[in-house]
């Protein structure tokens, strides 16, 4: 336990309890500072460009900025298809009341969670040890020095403007009690964390294996599919795992609730029936009610996750939602340079959640027309009442064969119908907005060369756009031993790489590799994966970045899932198939000098260490 945490929550309640008091205008001497973001290579940060706010980017001028200053640095974290980052922008950033007491009284730093994603983790981490909670937009107040101190995530104006008073008042009469406080507060922070990696003596991998199959039976929801009652999110490394333990244990309920999983996401509202691909996650239990926007990395992960299934579960119908979600992306993410755009936003042009995928019945019926309307109205969930304040969201309410019974039809006409409704709503839809984050993110596109190889056999431009792929990630971003972050719309490197951008790249040649057989390709993931054993790993474990992202951040031996698969877990396993296919000495020495043990956080927390158990097991046996 962090012992000072009484100490540390009873500060954080002061922040909150304090009366707002106004803030004085900038003074003589304060930093005569202006909006940089339309400076940015980030769409996201690019929205802000017109902002009262004067927003720095996060850099090592910025931090001086406000060490010479004594300023508190309010970091707001969003990125660029969040509905709630929109609202909180409109709502508060663009007032301009509130942005003249952020601008008087702090530094204020706009940050897009998908370059600074180990910033971004590490600020989540603060907030969710501090009050429970986390989402985005991310608001952390950060003291001159880099610390901590408070944080929150979307407030209404009045909320956040009085929470703006509160701290800063705060800051203005205890200052140095609040550094002395932030500083200890992170040591301890980076001290539990450490606790976490400790060894557990006379653990073993099978008890290990055991323990994490228990924890995702206790949350497992056996009726609606997924994990926790609600929420959903896919889980996408979860279910990955879980399809891998059906080849080593005999459970008898592992398999079925990877069934009602699997389906649920592909007949409901996580997955656009119409143009295809996965939304990010639903608010609610029963996956009926998804926030829009699209990720380049939920779809890689889903599309190979629905393509193994497809063999270790006997579907074929995964297999088909698969190759779908590859098309998807071919058809809606790719840039036409062989790479992946990140994601496409929740909000369309006219600012409405979800807009770009709603219906009403009229305008639907108008648009297939009266015969083919019945099957359309009973297969797509259209006799129903419109959860949704902006329409109906088509799902699989009823399958082809059902509705051919209602109305009495053969089953394959209904499906034809179907295929002739849906061409129509597409070609409908085509003349609606739908904004695209166009930055291209590295290790993303990783992983969706990992989804093309695992689809390749079986689809022909999945074939072709893999190939495309792994050109483009050998001429435009492992360049001079190293990988930026990301790639700006003009394919610009933005950036320096992160661990997860190496490991996923690594991954991604590797199974591309498998997929061509060519020894070449073995090499380059060699090449990939060796610099990230050098760059980030020592024999105190992996940080996520080149240097602390904050002071204190520890390194830690295994890294947990997020929805990305854990990235220590990942350079292991990518590892050990590299050395099965080629020589290498620089990385079989660094992989041979990291510690194998069972830690503390994989006993307690084997449900975000799902993958790295599963690693622990196979280097086991």
């Amino acid at each position: 336990m962090i012992t000072s945490r009484p100490l540390f929550i009873a500060l954080l309640t002061c922040l909150w309890l304090l009366p707002g008091l106004g803030l004085p205008l900038l003074a003589a001497g304060d930093p005569d500072l202006r909006n940089t973001m339309g400076e940015s290579p980030s769409p996201y940060l690019r929205l802000h460009e017109d902002d009262p706010v004067r927003w720095q980017a996060w850099e090592d001028a910025t931090l001086q900025l406000a060490r010479e200053s004594d300023r508190l640095l309010l970091v707001s974290v969003g990125y660029f298809s969040c509905h709630w980052c929109h609202v909180m922008q409109r709502e508060s950033f663009k007032d301009e009341d509130i942005a003249a007491r952020i601008n008087a009284g702090f530094i204020p730093v706009k940050v897009d969670r998908e370059l600074n994603a180990a910033l971004d983790e590490r600020l989540m981490n603060f907030l969710q040890a501090t009050r429970g909670f986390g989402g985005w937009p991310l608001n952390v107040i950060l003291t001159p020095e880099g610390h901590p101190l408070v944080g929150t995530v979307y407030l209404p104006p009045g909320e956040f403007d009085g929470w703006l008073a509160r701290v800063h008042e705060h800051w203005r009469q205890d200052r140095e009690d609040l550094r002395v406080v932030t500083r200890e507060a992170a040591r301890e922070l980076a001290a539990v964390e450490r606790a976490g990696q400790a060894p557990v003596q006379g653990a073993n991998a099978e008890e290990l294996l055991d323990r994490m199959l228990n924890a995702h039976r206790g949350l497992a929801d056996k009726m609606s599919g997924g994990f926790g009652n609600q929420s959903k999110f896919p889980h996408a490394a979860q279910l990955r795992v879980l399809l891998e333990a059906t080849r080593l244990r005999d459970e008898p309920w592992l398999e079925e609730f990877l069934a009602v999983t699997l389906d649920a996401m592909a007949t409901q509202g996580l997955r656009d029936l119409l143009g295809g691909g996965f939304y990010r996650y639903t608010e609610d239990p029963e996956w009926q009610v998804p926030h829009f926007e699209k990720m380049l990395y939920d779809n890689a992960l889903l599309a190979e996750l629905y393509l193994r299934a497809a063999e270790v579960l006997d579907r074929e119908d995964y297999r088909a939602v698969g190759v779908d979600t590859v098309r998807f992306m071919l058809e809606e993410m790719a840039t036409g340079r062989g790479d992946f755009v990140a994601s496409l936003s929740a909000v369309d042009d006219q600012d409405v959640e979800g807009g770009y995928y709603l219906w009403s019945r009229e305008e639907v019926r108008a648009l297939v027309g009266d015969e083919i309307w019945p099957a359309v109205e009973l297969a797509w969930g259209f006799d129903t009442t419109p959860i949704l304040e902006h329409g109906h969201l088509p799902i699989q309410a009823r399958s082809p064969a059902r509705v051919a019974d209602a109305l009495e039809m053969e089953a394959g006409r209904v499906s034809a119908l179907l295929a002739q409704a849906r061409e129509r709503l597409l070609k409908a839809r085509a003349s609606r907005i739908l904004p695209v984050d166009d930055k291209v993110v590295v290790g993303w596109n990783g992983l969706t060369l990992s989804a093309l190889a695992a689809a390749a056999p079986h689809d022909e431009r999945a074939a072709r756009a893999g190939a495309a792929l792994h050109a483009r990630i050998l001429e435009a971003m492992w360049r001079d031993g190293g990988l930026p972050r990301a790639l700006d719309a003009d394919g610009v490197p933005v950036g320096e790489g992160e661990l997860e951008d190496y490991a996923f790249i690594a991954r991604g040649l590797a199974d591309w590799a498998a997929y061509t057989q060519e020894s070449d390709v073995w090499q380059q993931a060699a090449q990939v994966a060796h610099a990230a054993w050098s760059l980030f790993h020592n024999e105190d474990g992996w940080r996520p970045t080149r240097v602390p992202v904050l002071p204190g951040s520890p390194r830690l031996v295994h890294l947990e899932d997020s929805p990305l698969p854990s990235t220590s877990a990942t350079m292991q396993s990518v590892t050990a198939r590299i050395l099965a296919h080629t020589e290498h000495d620089g990385l079989r020495q660094r992989a041979a000098r990291a510690e194998r043990r069972i830690t503390r956080n994989l006993v307690d927390s084997p449900f975000v260490n799902a993958s790295q158990i599963l690693q622990v097991h196979a280097g086991d046996q």
